[in-house]
């Protein structure tokens, strides 16, 4: 199978001596990716390259010589991932090396090949994901903050190695049932439905524009529903399959409570996870909009303030009107007569057996992979109770009385040793299992 986007970037061939990295080829990824971040052409000139990488090597200190732009320039194009115009006519050095004086005299240009800049435009999230690795692999922990400010991109990465948060990329759209019903038929039967040659086909088929095409393919990314198999192609994950061969029609209420949770868990999951993390779930009081974004935004501190904005209103949006998220109750929104303010606050949704269940087998692969037991304090870190809308000793509740009945001995048990309260996961409490016994055995939580 071919290499997806961020593993070609990983592949690229970067020289190494007495034990310390060459920056020339990552400080010239690192701008043409800051190019493609502010939604600039897809080929740069080596003019305006050659300028911004002296600037950088002088103002950094990088060892190396700062007038070596070319050198990355050309040998970029055997990593797969680079184009030049003009490339077969240039002349070249016994090593492969472009002659600089000609790049300048011709005014040659160069960036990503078409097909990773498509990927790389459609998607922030991959963009953010490439520049944090290559920071990490191959700059000094100290600099960090300074090249992406000095690249204009600081508020993407305020701390690249500590950044676990990746914007859902919604756009402000909220997702339908048809839309992901719609998707899911689609990735099926094309695996590059979202492709440049294909996004007008895709766009009368979901009658949108390309804006809203690309909010539809944010959330069924963080639902978990497609996975980046190469460039520019997509595949329906174990995940999808299993919706698809038990509710086709995505009608079930534990269809809507399987995508809820994923998104939660997804590495894509903001803000929608901060979103329910930063409501009471104590008292469940009403929160006003602005007080929320200003609670979330001050949690999510390496997201521009824009791009957070514009994903919360998405991920409003499905708990309002006709979402099928908002007709599980797990959201309440009201707007005040007076001051015109809307508040938010959580829900009191029927939660089902089946429904802990499976949200355990997730909070279990996605945070304690390799752990068969955990502390009950652990699970309370993880946002589980938020996540299912109750509060800490409501879910406690839930599960000594689950421990109680012979019916989820197979998934889990809770016991407490020593004022301890533990969980012990079994074998079958994982996912592919447990969003079989939500799908298959689920009660219906419809409002």
């Amino acid at each position: 199978m071919e290499n997806t986007t961020f593993e070609k970037f990983k592949e690229v061939r970067v020289y190494k001596e007495q034990g310390k990295w060459s920056v020339h080829k990552p400080i010239l990824l690192l701008y043409a990716l800051s190019q493609c971040r502010h939604k600039k052409e897809q080929l740069l000139s080596f003019y305006d390259i050659d300028r911004i990488f002296k600037e950088c090597f002088l103002k950094f200190n990088f060892e190396g010589k700062a007038e070596n732009s070319h050198y990355p320039f050309g040998k970029l194009e055997n990593d797969g991932i680079w184009e030049i115009t003009n490339s077969k006519q240039l002349k070249r050095t016994s090593v492969g090396h472009l002659f600089k004086n000609e790049l300048l005299e011709k005014n040659i240009y160069g960036g990503f090949t078409k097909i990773i800049y498509d990927e790389l435009a459609l998607d922030n999230v991959l963009i953010d994901k490439i520049v944090k690795y290559i920071l990490e692999t191959y700059i000094d922990d100290k600099l960090h903050q300074n090249i992406l400010h000095f690249l204009g991109i600081e508020n993407n990465n305020k701390n690249p190695r500590n950044q676990k948060m990746a914007l859902i990329g919604n756009e402000t759209f909220a997702l339908s049932r048809w839309q992901a019903r719609k998707i899911i038929g689609q990735v099926k039967v094309n695996r590059k439905v979202f492709s440049t040659a294909n996004i007008r086909e895709i766009m009368k088929e979901l009658i949108a524009g390309s804006g809203v095409v690309k909010g539809i393919r944010g959330w069924i990314l963080a639902a978990q529903l497609i996975e980046n198999i190469k460039t520019g192609e997509y595949e329906l994950t174990d995940f999808a399959r299993t919706i698809d061969s038990n509710d086709a029609n995505l009608t079930k209420s534990s269809t809507w409570w399987s995508i809820h949770i994923s998104i939660c868990f997804s590495e894509r999951s903001e803000p929608y996870a901060s979103f329910f993390r930063n409501l009471n779930n104590l008292s469940k009081d009403w929160i006003s909009w602005n007080d929320l974004k200003n609670k979330i935004d001050s949690a999510i501190k390496d997201s521009a303030a824009i791009s957070l904005d514009k994903n919360l209103q998405g991920v409003r949006g499905m708990f309002q009107e006709d979402r099928p998220l908002a007709d599980l109750g797990l959201i309440e929104i009201r707007k005040d007569d007076d001051d015109k303010q809307i508040y938010i606050r959580l829900g009191s949704p029927k939660i089902a057996d089946q429904i802990i269940i499976h949200a355990l087998a997730m909070m279990r692969f996605h945070s304690y992979k390799m752990r068969s037991g955990i502390d009950f304090s652990e699970i309370l870190k993880t946002g589980l109770a938020h996540f299912l809308c109750c509060s800490p000793e409501e879910l406690r509740k839930h599960l000594w009385r689950m421990e109680q009945s012979h019916n989820w001995k197979d998934y889990f048990s809770f016991t407490n040793a020593v004022n301890l309260e533990s969980l012990s996961f079994t074998e079958h409490c994982n996912p592919r299992e447990t969003v079989l016994l939500l799908l298959q055995s689920g009660e219906d939580t419809w409002l």
